[in-house]
């Protein structure tokens, strides 16, 4: 019986529109999560897959043992692609030049990802394409002159003669490191046994290279993993590369837009929530008044609740996967290498991103509704916007556990919930303490400004709640637009144009003065010599670190960094670091050393430990007189050790400068190496074209990401207004039969609007610049500049917007006669 009752009174509220409100809301939190989550996987797969890229593979096995071929049957077997490789340190001779040369040896399905370029021609652009061949090298473009031969020359290399079928134009896995090496030299791997360079004790490199789908990629790695020797390991991108870096950030970017998101969409559940249990008070007294048990109408009211759950996330997650696959279709324009990845997750947390908002945002309200007394039916409904703790806990949580689930990040989704807990409970107050003060302005109703501020104080809770979503809203907006716009911007800007782009290394003291002649000569701009000395850090405190962390070592013991470090002594302190703690080196500065902030604490340094660092076969000490941080973006020579002058100004030392040289002047750079061969040149033009690439593609995804933010935020302002819509229909009509003309009415809904846009907006503005100050410094470790364009767009949007979303809703209330307006408020 009360399945029939339900079922008729679900199609008459449906009808009426009563259930479109949660239903509504209910479709844009799903929407929301799951076109922002599917967004920000595509976009995070799409940066996955560019810094596949990089590796020329999905996936990079290094070893310094010869090739398994065990390893590469069951990679074959289990649906994946491989390639193999080798890399290689040799000299190569060519009549009577020779030159040390990085060899890097392929096989023929080499790359799995990216794309190898190779010309028929001495320098880039000089000739047509072509294939890697058996029986050939492909050098560096400097390398023809260097060793003077042109296309067809033969070359030794070891025992074996090759000819030189062209120019490297482009490698995927080509060296990113400033430290990179020497001029590069690219062979087919069948030619290495012809060389005899391989013998036992070589220092040789194997890489095995995977590519495939990542569920076969995930389950081959789980399978062979635990079998892998000590010589072999998997290769991971180095965070702290340029390269590496630059992903991280841009997956911060996308993290934080997303859980953004995750809250807009979970205000828009409560404001449906909130105004429907309110609407159905009178509504369920009167079915008690007629018989009804607090069981049926929890039943009743359950029923209504799972039909529009279904309804709404049935809905929600088509349309949110139709957005998905939009904006896979744009990564598609901008990438055309980009494969989509389907994914579940989108789909099942959008899912379970409805039940969540159904069960704490409406379980409360369904709960006190079956409570509801027959008595109500004869009295007054209850005031809008009444408090019921209870509830904003349930909802406090579950906009949590929302954050939670998407980011999968705990301590990232509780300071963000308590930053959004803070403002809102600020928020309250502020709008309180302004509409308290505003009580004897508001004193009478003979004018719009007073009618306006007397309505805002009437509906001081609604009001507030209202205040809350607006300024949420617009601070989003606000936020997402300048991170995308100005943060971006910072981040490009750490790259200027004209940054160095040539590194020297190995430069003695001696070839200085040559080095600065040939700069001059040529225009070329010098940066900083830094001198360089090369030792390892053998202790703490006089306690001997591990070299090398290995399986079987179960002690406490600390591990070291497990290779000779970049030492340097420095008057100053370098432009891209910035000092945490301590002090900087003066003149009577004796035995100490600076350390670098992430390896103090990886090695649990502190100010006033004493290290011991072997140099030369030397042993020596220094105090730790202060921690940096350093900025590993900046394209600069950096270095997790500083020492004082006193320490290291005996040992023989070596020097990095840097400079930058336009694409057509690469052919210097031969010059350079004739009059200084023993000093290696190494070009980042690399680095640089790969890191604004991720850049571009973060700020693609953002504006699809500020895109929706935008409409949600939109969709949430119509929601609040819909959610007084009732009460003003009630005022209207009491002030319309009480002589109340369409001009003065108009004008005081108009200002009312006005007045709470403009502290929303205001309110958004503050927030937002917190925010913005905390997401430089703190995220993503960018130096913080007031934005002063914010303090004027945030309140003007602010009025505009609401004043524009309240009118459009309500303007057609303004237009009913009196009479008619009096008897819907009758009926209703």
């Amino acid at each position: 019986m009360w399945a029939k009752i339900a079922w008729r009174l679900f199609w008459r509220e449906l009808g009426r529109g009563e259930l479109w409100v949660i239903a509504f809301a209910l479709f844009l939190a799903v929407i929301s999560v799951v076109s922002l989550t599917g967004i920000t996987e595509g976009v995070k797969a799409a940066l996955s897959q560019r810094s596949a890229q990089f590796n020329a593979a999905d996936k990079v096995l290094r070893s310094s043992q010869p090739f398994d071929t065990n390893l590469i049957d069951q990679a074959q077997q289990q649906g994946l692609k491989v390639a193999q490789q080798m890399q290689f340190d040799s000299m190569l001779f060519a009549v009577d030049t020779m030159q040390l040369a990085t060899i890097k040896a392929v096989s023929s399905s080499y790359p799995l990802r990216g794309q190898l370029v190779l010309e028929a021609a001495e320098y880039v652009g000089g000739g047509a394409e072509v294939e890697l061949s058996p029986g050939q090298v492909y050098l560096e473009a400097r390398l023809f002159d260097l060793l003077k031969v042109s296309v067809g020359d033969d070359i030794e290399l070891g025992m074996s003669r090759l000819k030189v079928g062209g120019v490297i134009v482009n490698e995927p896995d080509a060296p990113l490191s400033v430290f990179g090496g020497a001029p590069r030299v690219l062979m087919h791997l069948d030619d290495v046994a012809a060389t005899q360079i391989v013998q036992p004790g070589s220092r040789i490199g194997y890489r095995y290279l995977f590519a495939g789908d990542n569920l076969s990629l995930a389950q081959f790695e789980q399978d062979i993993t635990p079998g892998l020797t000590s010589h072999q390991r998997w290769q991971e991108m180095d965070r702290q590369s340029a390269i590496g870096s630059a992903v991280e950030r841009a997956e911060r970017f996308l993290l934080l837009a997303g859980l953004l998101g995750i809250i807009l969409a979970a205000c828009a559940a409560a404001v449906a929530a909130n105004r429907y249990s309110q609407r159905h008070t009178q509504a369920v007294a009167v079915i008690k008044a007629l018989g009804s048990t607090n069981t049926q109408i929890r039943l009743l009211y359950g029923s209504h609740l799972l039909l529009v759950v279904l309804f709404s996330m049935s809905i929600g997650i088509l349309a949110g996967q139709l957005a998905i696959t939009a904006a896979q279709w744009g990564i598609g324009l901008y990438l055309p290498d980009y494969r989509p990845v389907f994914s579940w997750r989108p789909l099942w947390l959008g899912g379970l991103t409805c039940v969540i908002c159904a069960a704490l945002f409406a379980a409360r309200p369904m709960w006190r509704l079956s409570q509801t007394p027959a008595i109500e039916v004869l009295k007054q409904p209850a005031a809008q916007g009444k408090l019921d703790k209870l509830q904003l806990l349930l909802g406090a949580g579950a906009i949590w556990a929302l954050m939670w689930l998407f980011s999968s990040e705990f301590v990232l989704s509780i300071g963000l919930f308590m930053l959004c807990a803070v403002f809102a409970g600020l928020l309250i107050g502020a709008a309180t303490v302004l509409l308290k003060v505003a009580k004897p302005v508001a004193a009478g109703q003979s004018s719009a400004r007073r009618l306006a501020l007397a309505n805002l104080r009437r509906r001081l809770w609604a009001n507030s709640f209202q205040l809350i979503t607006f300024s949420l809203a617009i601070f989003l907006a606000l936020l997402l637009y300048f991170l995308r716009a100005e943060l971006i911007e910072q981040w490009q800007r750490q790259i200027p144009a004209g940054a160095p782009n040539q590194f020297l290394v190995n430069i003695t003291a001696t070839q200085q003065s040559t080095l600065n002649n040939f700069a001059a000569e040529n225009q070329l701009t010098l940066g900083q010599y830094f001198p360089v000395v090369r030792g390892r850090l053998t202790s703490i405190n006089d306690e001997q670190l591990l070299q090398e962390a290995s399986k079987e070592d179960r002690s406490e013991q600390r591990v070291g960094v497990g290779r000779e470090l970049n030492l340097t002594w420095l008057a100053d302190l370098p432009d891209n670091n910035q000092l945490l703690s301590g002090a900087w080196f003066s003149n009577d500065s004796r035995s100490e050393v600076s350390i670098e902030q992430e390896i103090a604490e990886r090695l649990q340094v502190k100010l006033g430990d004493t290290l011991a660092f072997s140099i030369g076969g030397q042993a020596i000490s220094a105090k730790v007189s202060s921690i940096r941080k350093v900025d590993w973006n900046s394209l600069q020579p950096n270095f997790y050790m500083i020492l004082s002058a006193d320490i290291l100004a005996e040992f023989p030392a070596t020097y990095i400068n840097a400079f930058y040289l336009d694409s057509d002047r690469q052919l210097l750079l031969n010059q350079l190496a004739r009059l200084l061969p023993t000093v290696s040149v190494i070009s980042v033009d690399n680095i640089i074209k790969q890191v604004n690439d991720i850049i571009a593609q973060v700020s693609v995804a953002l504006s699809f990401i500020l895109l929706i933010i935008c409409c949600a935020a939109v969709l949430v302002l119509v929601a609040q207004v819909q959610a007084t819509l009732e009460q003003r229909e009630q005022e209207l009509a009491i002030l319309r039969t009480l002589g109340a003309r369409y001009p003065f009415l108009r004008n005081a809904m108009l200002l009312e609007f006005a007045l709470l846009g403009a502290m929303a907006g205001l309110f958004a503005t503050l927030l937002a610049e917190t925010m913005l100050l905390i997401v430089q410094q703190r995220v993503f470790e960018l130096p913080f500049s007031p934005h002063y364009t914010l303090w004027w767009l945030g309140p003007t949007l602010g009025v505009t917007l609401v004043t524009l979303m309240g009118w459009w809703q309500l303007r057609r209330l303004l237009q009913i006669p009196g009479a008619q307006l009096m008897r819907r408020v009758l009926q209703g």
